[in-house]
């Protein structure tokens, strides 16, 4: 049992030297403009961070220092667990986060997880049996930020022109349903029951709310007048664009 434990202590120092390495070349690698982590969950991640990800860099390093440091002061095993325990708390936020909100991955978040997660089950396997919380916060802030989350990737604006935000309950939403089915314009709707807490978050605070993906230009209208007078000025100017032939190439009709 003590040759496992000295066995085991060795592979958690090795862990947190390996990750020391890691967040530290990520750091270096900032300041070229270039990341270990190609992927665009990674991208999408930093785009969160207040700060820029230079800050979640700066105390990735702070943490396995600390903890490359406590694992050759033994003294100090509570704190070692202590520290071991928060961080994989805050991991269970970050990949709920990833997991539910932005629905993208960070690979280099996932590393950085999967060292501390092997890290706190060695140290559990070791006999600090108070390392079962840090699996219980992990479980817990996963399972709260899938419960409780702004669901911002439940907006379906990739592949839709006009998405129009409406109520059941609402006259001028079905107002402007009524228009767009009259005037042939094509238009997704969803209830703003199910992007409730994106609205809040971009302080939207009535319906009807018409999103508009033009390309590089996206735009929100709100209140039936202004998406009516929208829709006709767009579609207006479609009209404009279609019904005539070439006079000498009449295979260009449109």
């Amino acid at each position: 049992m003590k040759f496992n434990s000295i066995k085991f202590s060795k592979l958690s120092t090795f862990l947190y030297s390996i990750g020391l390495v890691i967040v530290f070349l990520e750091f270096a690698l900032k300041f070229y403009g270039k990341s270990i982590c190609q992927t665009e969950g990674c991208r999408v991640v930093e785009s969160f961070v207040k700060g820029g990800d230079i800050v979640l860099l700066l105390i990735g390093m702070g943490l396995f220092a600390t903890l490359l440091l406590l694992s050759f002061v033994k003294r100090f095993y509570f704190l070692h667990s202590l520290i071991l325990i928060s961080a994989m708390a805050v991991e269970g936020y970050l990949l709920a986060f990833q997991a539910f909100v932005i629905k993208e991955f960070c690979i280099f978040c996932l590393v950085v997880f999967t060292i501390l997660l092997l890290s706190s089950l060695l140290r559990f396997l070791m006999g600090h049996r108070e390392l079962v919380f840090a699996f219980v916060c992990f479980a817990s802030l996963f399972l709260i930020t899938y419960l409780v989350n702004p669901r911002i990737s439940d907006f379906p604006s990739a592949k839709q022109n006009y998405v129009l935000v409406y109520s059941k309950d609402c006259p001028h939403c079905k107002e402007v349903i009524q228009f767009c089915e009259q005037m042939s314009i094509p238009i997704h709707k969803i209830e703003v029951d199910k992007v409730s807490g994106l609205m809040r978050a971009l302080n939207l605070k009535s319906v009807p709310i018409l999103y508009c993906n033009e390309g590089l230009e996206k735009k929100f209208i709100l209140g039936a007048e202004n998406i009516k007078g929208y829709l006709l000025t767009k579609n207006a100017f479609k009209q404009k664009e279609e019904g005539f032939c070439p006079l000498f190439e009449a295979s260009e009709c449109k």
